[in-house]
């Protein structure tokens, strides 16, 4: 008997369920002329929309950095704190990322708005609007692989080539002028101190040469020459870290990790000169005799001495200063194009709006839905009243 129940049960809800479904399909064939209509009306509106849509042209171009820059290979062989100095001027960041920001950025978006006067092509009366307009039609993308697309779209396949391609022009413009005006200041500082140790250098030079001629030959013994080389080396090394200091500092911030770096180096440099001079050795607890300080050289000797080491002094500064001049032409006279194209932008064939089929499908699927909402609805209305008579 359970069982006969269930059977009965489960028979009631099919035939339940069959009715419901004839009760659906009879409601669409009863409206199935507003469907039809609603859909096709749907159809042929969509259709002339996207006929009378302008058409949307979209041109791409595509750029890569070099992966191995000859300026890499020269930063390698400098010493190394001239290398730390190049690398905080030319910046730590990969290319592709700057030059995302360069292409998004307001100055150079203004460029191209002047360059093809799109405040009247796009009819806009502010800056600003253009700005926006534009913002609409450029679309810019980095890929894993650090290849940077822009896509531009304009109603004129021919312009729309052209945008993309003065978008590189102005990166590559402006990408120069930002390394260029680095390397250029620190041509500049590093040329006026590099001839003023020429200069210094010369005098030396001559010092030393009208003091031997004066006084003829005099010959300093190892110990003391050992102390003066050292002194002129260590002193050199002083004065060009505070050379490449002052230069960082022209185009850097005190928060610069290189600043820090380079004050820690004048500063060991500093205490150790000070040894010297005061005859310490490398481990002055132990070994204290065996640099002595320049106060117990004999008379002309110490003369001698001091100029000497004011030689050594110029020959080492002026060495570093031609490092640091040689780096300084090298970044301001860089001229081959650091933008690469990859792909360059041409004028396409075909259209890449409005996309016409996926306007009608759209369409359609809307007022198929609608419409048999709205048939239901009808439907719904109809036995209200129905019920009410």
């Amino acid at each position: 008997m359970p069982d006969s129940n269930l059977n009965n049960q489960r028979r009631t809800d099919y035939y339940e369920d069959e009715i419901n479904l004839l009760d659906y399909w009879r409601v669409l064939v009863k409206y199935k002329k507003l469907i039809g209509a609603i859909v096709g009306g749907a159809i042929i509106i969509s259709v002339i929309i996207s006929l009378l849509l302008p058409k949307i042209y979209a041109s791409t171009t595509r750029i890569f950095a070099p992966q191995n820059s000859p300026e890499a290979g020269i930063l390698a062989q400098l010493p190394g704190g001239l290398a730390g100095l190049a690398s905080g001027m030319i910046g730590g960041g990969t290319p592709a990322d700057l030059w995302v920001g360069f292409l998004e950025s307001q100055t150079l978006r203004d460029a191209i708005i002047d360059r093809f006067d799109l405040r009247e092509l796009y009819e806009s009366k502010t800056i600003e609007d253009a700005r926006k307009s534009l913002n609409q039609s450029v679309r810019v993308k980095k890929s894993k692989e650090g290849i940077v697309s822009i896509a531009v779209e304009d109603r004129v396949p021919e312009r729309a080539a052209e945008m993309a391609n003065a978008f590189v022009e102005e990166l590559d413009k402006i990408n120069k002028e930002v390394v260029m005006s680095s390397g250029r200041r620190m041509r500049i500082f590093v040329e006026k101190r590099l001839e003023e140790a020429k200069v210094k250098l010369a005098e030396t030079e001559e010092n030393v040469k009208d003091f031997q001629e004066k006084y003829k030959a005099i010959k300093l013994d190892d110990q003391s020459k050992a102390i003066i080389d050292a002194v002129g080396l260590m002193k050199g090394q002083l004065m060009a870290k505070e050379v490449e200091l002052q230069t960082l500092l022209s185009f850097a911030t005190q928060t610069n990790p290189q600043v820090a770096i380079l004050k820690a180096e004048i500063k060991a440099l500093r205490a150790r000169l000070a040894e010297l001079e005061r005859g310490k050795g490398p481990s002055s607890s132990t070994q204290t005799d065996i640099f002595i300080p320049t106060s117990r050289m004999p008379d002309l000797g110490l003369k001698y001495a001091r100029l000497f080491r004011d030689l050594k002094i110029q020959e080492t500064l002026f060495e570093l200063l031609t490092q640091q001049y040689e780096l300084s032409r090298i970044q301001e006279a860089k001229d081959s194009p650091t933008v690469q194209v990859l792909d360059r932008a041409v004028a396409p064939e075909k259209r890449s709006k409005p996309k016409r089929t996926r306007i009608v499908l759209l369409s359609v699927i809307l007022s198929v839905f609608l419409s048999v909402f709205l048939a239901f609805f009808l439907e719904y209305i109809a036995r209200l009243k129905d019920n009410e008579s």
